[in-house]
């Protein structure tokens, strides 16, 4: 007995159809946090020394607005990286002077505030180991990327940089005799295990300067290693900022 041959079956026209005209869906990197935060401070990347420029906001003075400064950050070859403006209640830089209470806020050269820097009232004092300076550091703002703390010493300022976990990542020395006069000020940066990183300076403009100009305009400068992560970069800029109000801003 011959078995039937089957029928050809017709391919469903309208079905392939659909199925070619159906999207593609691509799939998309996934962008994580950490990715994000490398992006906005892409600035800090292949750089490793930074100058500031501190400008008294003369007019805010003046007027009433409050004690209010302005800082410039900028690569040795002069290129502006960051613009720092300060806030702060008007009343609190005639009465706490460089104690103030205040919030730093970091912007790149579009505009974009990129990071910002809080810190609260605090104390100096070498002697009591009562509310120490301590400053929280955020990138972008909202996200803790890390903090700088105080810690006692009688003799050496000692600063103690922790990222946002909270393992620390570098100490910071002054020196006994922080009144920059006739020199440079090097306050040097380390690692954990004493291996050197680089310095936080504050500039010696000569004796006229320091007599009569260094309120309104000063400088300073801190140098890394170039390969350093971006956001210990950051951590190691505003750690050089809080010097610079605790010892210099008059």
């Amino acid at each position: 007995m011959t078995t039937p041959i089957p029928a050809l079956i017709e391919p469903n026209t309208e079905l392939l159809k659909e199925l070619v005209e159906l999207p593609v869906t691509q799939i998309e990197p996934e962008v994580t946090e950490a990715t994000t935060n490398e992006n906005i401070l892409c600035d800090l990347a292949e750089v490793d020394r930074l100058f500031i420029t501190k400008r008294l906001r003369v007019k805010a003075v003046l007027f009433l607005r409050g004690k209010k400064n302005r800082f410039s950050v900028r690569t040795p070859d002069r290129n502006l990286v960051y613009t720092i403006e300060e806030e702060n209640s008007w009343w609190v830089g005639y009465l706490c002077y460089g104690l103030r209470p205040l919030q730093l806020r970091v912007f790149n050269s579009s505009s974009e505030e990129v990071m910002r820097i809080s810190r609260p009232y605090a104390c100096t004092s070498r002697i009591f180991p009562c509310q120490l300076q301590n400053i929280q550091v955020f990138s972008p703002p909202g996200r803790k990327i890390g903090s700088i703390e105080q810690q006692w010493a009688p003799i050496k300022p000692i600063y103690l940089v922790r990222r946002q976990n909270g393992d620390a990542v570098f100490w910071i020395q002054g020196p006994r005799i922080t009144i920059s006069f006739f020199r440079d000020l090097q306050f040097r940066i380390q690692k954990m295990d004493g291996s050197h990183v680089g310095s936080s300076c504050k500039r010696w403009q000569g004796l006229l300067h320091a007599m009569f100009f260094a309120p309104l305009h000063d400088r300073y400068g801190v140098a890394f290693e170039r390969h350093l992560d971006v956001e210990d970069k950051a951590l190691l800029l505003a750690a050089t900022l809080l010097i610079e109000y605790m010892y210099y801003d008059g």
